[in-house]
């Protein structure tokens, strides 16, 4: 007998989700392109930021409450209208920065203050995306385990120095840009800072947010909601032995003069000629 059962398993998806924000500004992306380039390394167009690495997955949620609607003549209810509905995403931030420390517990401006620096040197060459050893006109000043300051035009970096012999300096971390013989190279004196204040705002601030993700065949998928804030719930911070994670709870709001159909989310799927 023929199996009766009518199965595809290209349509059974799963697999982790890339979550990344932009600035509530009343305009959406029509493409995935919008958001992030299609080509290797996939980095986000301008305005997006990731959000990272999640823990025990992203949660979409989409429900509604109704009213019942009775007549005299009979027990029980002959319909129900439709009174509310609510759209949520919830996941566990991995990535502990201050920036999604703001984001999730509506934390004030970010105040920057620039590292102390001491005695700046050059390359004596160039060096690559990837290098752990450089070698620097005089490496007075520096020592090992300090830390160092490597830049050039866009590129700035700060790394941990592993060992030193004469000029040439191991690093503890790998180089995240190449740079020439013209960059300079400075022992950090002392570390710059990053200060955030919580305290009691009148308001939280809507955001887009996008999750994209991959399917089975390769193809993409991406999710679109409008307008989102963070919801109220207790943000828990638990110093223990445990990886810290932060909760982000999101609640998503209709969008004015958008068509009630796609007026709080939308998905965009990436199809495939058969």
């Amino acid at each position: 007998m023929a199996d009766i059962y009518k199965v595809n398993s290209g349509n059974i998806v799963g697999g982790p989700g890339r979550l990344v924000v932009k600035e509530y500004d009343g305009s959406f992306p029509e493409s995935i392109s919008e958001v992030m380039s299609m080509s290797d390394p996939h980095d986000l167009l301008n305005g997006w930021r990731d959000l990272g690495a999640t823990s025990d997955g992203i949660t979409t949620s989409r429900s509604f409450d109704t009213e019942d609607f009775e007549v005299d003549q009979l027990i029980g209810a002959v319909d129900s209208d439709i009174t509310s509905w609510e759209h949520t995403l919830s996941t566990n931030l991995a990535e502990n920065t201050i920036e999604n420390r703001q984001l999730s517990m509506i934390g004030g401006t970010i105040i920057e203050t620039a590292p102390v620096l001491g005695t700046t040197t050059t390359l004596t060459g160039a060096v690559v995306a990837g290098a752990t050893i450089i070698n620097v006109t005089s490496a007075a000043g520096i020592s090992a385990g300090q830390f160092l300051e490597i830049s050039e035009a866009a590129f700035l970096e700060n790394k941990k120095v592993s060992r030193i012999q004469g000029n040439t300096i191991y690093l503890d971390s790998p180089l995240e840009a190449p740079y020439s013989a013209a960059a300079m190279v400075a022992p950090v004196t002392e570390l710059g800072t990053k200060r955030i204040g919580f305290g009691t705002p009148g308001f939280v601030p809507y955001r887009t947010y996008a999750l994209i993700s991959k399917k089975k065949d390769g193809s993409l998928y991406m999710c679109v909601i409008r307008r989102a804030k963070v919801s109220g719930d207790a943000k828990e911070q638990v110093y223990g032995k445990e990886k810290r994670l932060i909760p982000l709870n999101l609640t998503a709001y209709p969008v004015d003069n958008e068509v009630a159909e796609e007026n709080v989310y939308y998905e965009i799927e990436q199809v495939l000629a058969p």
